[in-house]
């Protein structure tokens, strides 16, 4: 009788290797140990398997000859194994049966490795499921309009330069590969709206489905995607290549803002999207009930973030970086995983500075302890906005240590881990601080800063809402309140008060309307939509849609209210902020930051992000005010 497979002594240096012998009726394996060599010379040619374990529940086995054993696997990775029958005959590597998963000691050393594993295998498959809502499709979509967006050089084009789409300057490669883009997406627009065409469209509706598969929240796969040489994704039988999938994703959000600014600019006609207008007017839950069905993941951006610097020659990424674009996320949960120590782990693979920042595999830790050690070893090199994902701990301390094991709350005052502001200039922490960076207690620690002021006085709290008589209603109280603590200020001339009402309450951002990122708000795009609310009927269709990118800016899901501080400055802060909480500049942040006294001398709990208008550019650090250390618990 078959009995359960016996791991033999798996040595340092070394990985096991799966043979496929079949895949149906059963699954049949050879299991050989190959070094894990940098040395191209010694490397062992075998293909990775990236995927989601699912229910870790036994569903089938996998039979090891000749020993005539076997090693029971979940659900997901039996359909994976059953969909590579092409692979009959070649070796694979897959954590769930490659790794003694009952040998915690044996488990430790290759987890530590498995970077390696998908830096150095000949090409990774990332299972995303079987065929399902339209998948083919999709898969069919991604390897025509994908492939010819890649083609084009959509994925050569600079993050600088998506900003300011479609303005590329005036390189000819890039305008080049602008003009391309843009004739892509006329033929998908065009191909919508004729129903001739329809095997021209974009599958919008399979493609925003697929990306909503759970395969892409999995932390582990960030590393798997970016590390990958070459990088295949599977769905059923269908296939396409990592390029072709991040080139689709990209295109079409493009194509997805694209049309929305040629259709409010009046050079077409055709409601943006696959939808009719009847469609949307007699939808049964509303139009969002449909749009949303159109909207990808942004778990997909998480996924590829990287792989293109890393595959063209820039190396790793800081760990900075990487939390960032792994957990803090605008509308959606950042990358998940059970163990909540690998939400960290899964990501020093990938990390430049994880030996520098003294960041190991250590599973002895609790996640307290570890989320301390990244939190105290960033701050230390310099990175103070990591104070700005501490919201998820709404006043449990450490309140200065992000809990990424809870969904980060975006942030207000950066994009993509871009600061939009420099609130503290050119000024950063003292080294003696950095090095004695500990407070007086544990789980504390000291920085230096200026207070700005104490707050005087909050407006009513203001959240997401997706009902528009809520939105319009917060909308005018947020101006209305913003206009009485203006009316108070002996700072802000009144000349200036326009300004300041317009820019509060979408904390001085907008969304560029052709790019996928946000910017400094502007007069010719924020300031009009802000009139547009102020003096027209919110009734109006069209007002409503005109003033979309300054209604969506203003949309805090985590909560905002305005501020009054003492001397007289406005501004934006958390729902939690409270009068006599403190406004400080801390050194080397970006923005300013609310701290509440915790009733010990010169010791704080971190509230949040600020923005106050008239501080945001370092006009504060040569105005004389008193410097100070603050000890945040």
């Amino acid at each position: 009788m078959s009995r359960p497979y016996e791991y033999p002594y798996l040595e340092t240096g070394f990985i096991r290797l799966l043979h496929i012998l079949s895949v149906s009726p059963e699954i049949r394996v050879r299991v050989d140990v190959a070094p894990l060599d940098t040395d191209p010379a010694n490397q062992p040619v075998y293909t990775a398997l990236s995927y989601r374990w699912g229910d870790d529940k036994p569903f089938s086995r996998v039979i090891v000859e000749p020993q005539d054993q076997y090693v029971d696997i979940a659900q997901n990775l039996t359909v994976c194994l059953q969909h590579l029958d092409s692979f009959v005959g070649t070796n694979i590597w897959i954590d769930a049966v490659c790794i003694n998963q009952k040998d915690e000691e044996e488990k430790s050393r290759q987890v530590s490795r498995m970077a390696s594993v998908y830096e150095q295998a000949s090409k990774v498959l990332s299972w995303l499921g079987p065929s399902a809502d339209d998948s083919d499709a999709a898969m069919e979509g991604i390897n025509r309009y994908g492939s010819k967006a890649r083609d084009a050089g959509l994925l050569n084009i600079d993050k600088d330069l998506l900003t300011t789409w479609p303005d590329v300057g005036d390189n000819p490669v890039h305008m080049h590969t602008r003009d391309l883009v843009i004739a892509l997406m006329k033929k998908a627009n065009e191909a919508e709206g004729d129903d001739n065409r329809k095997e021209e469209r974009f599958p919008r509706l399979a493609f925003a489905a697929l990306t909503h598969r759970d395969y892409f929240n999995r932390v582990w796969i960030k590393q798997e995607v970016t590390l990958a040489h070459n990088s295949i994704f599977i769905c059923g039988f269908g296939r396409t290549e990592a390029e072709s999938f991040h080139a689709a994703a990209m295109f079409y959000g493009m194509l997805t803002m694209w049309e929305t600014t040629e259709y409010r600019a009046g050079r077409q006609s055709r409601v943006p999207g696959p939808f009719s207008v009847e469609e949307l007017t007699t939808a049964p839950g509303g139009p969002w009930s449909l749009l949303k069905k159109t909207t990808t993941d942004p778990a997909i951006g998480a996924c590829f973030s990287g792989r293109r610097k890393y595959q063209r020659g820039g190396g790793k990424l800081p760990l900075f970086e990487l939390l960032h674009t792994s957990y803090v996320r605008s509308g959606a949960l950042g990358l998940q995983s059970k163990e909540p120590l690998d939400k960290v782990y899964a990501l020093l693979g990938m990390a430049a500075d994880a030996s520098e920042l003294g960041i190991y595999t250590d599973y002895t830790k609790t996640p307290d302890e570890a989320f301390e050690h990244v939190a105290r070893s960033l701050t230390a090199k310099g990175h103070v906005d990591i104070l700005k994902w501490c919201r998820s701990r709404r006043g449990r301390p450490p309140t200065w240590v992000p809990d990424f094991g809870a969904n980060i709350s975006y942030t207000w005052s950066d994009d993509m881990g871009v600061p939009i502001f420099k609130a503290t200039g050119s000024r950063t922490q003292p080294m003696e601080i950095l090095l004695d960076s500990k407070g007086s207690r544990p789980a504390t620690i000291r920085l230096q800063g200026i207070q700005l002021d104490t707050v005087a006085a909050v407006g009513s709290e203001f959240v997401h809402d997706d009902t528009r008589s809520y939105h319009q209603e917060a909308a005018r109280r947020m101006f209305a309140e913003v206009k009485g603590f203006l009316e108070q200020s002996p700072i802000y001339p009144r000349t200036q008060w326009d300004d300041v009402l317009w820019r509060i309450p979408i904390c001085d951002r907008e969304y560029h309307p052709t790019s996928m990122y946000f910017r400094r708000a502007t007069m010719e795009l924020s300031g009009k939509q802000f009139e547009l609310l102020r003096t027209q009927p919110l009734e109006n269709e069209n007002v409503m849609a005109e003033t979309w990118s300054y209604q969506a800016t203003m949309q805090y899901k985590d909560g905002a209210r305005p501020i009054y501080l003492g001397k007289g400055y406005v501004g934006l802060a958390p729902k939690e902020t409270t009068p006599e909480d403190i406004v400080v500049l801390i050194y080397g942040g970006s923005t300013p930051f609310v701290l509440r006294p915790a009733g010990v001398a010169r010791e704080y709990y971190l509230v949040g992000e600020a923005y106050v208008y008239g501080v945001m550019d370092g006009e504060m650090m040569d105005a004389g005010l008193e410097e100070a250390v603050f000890t945040l618990c």
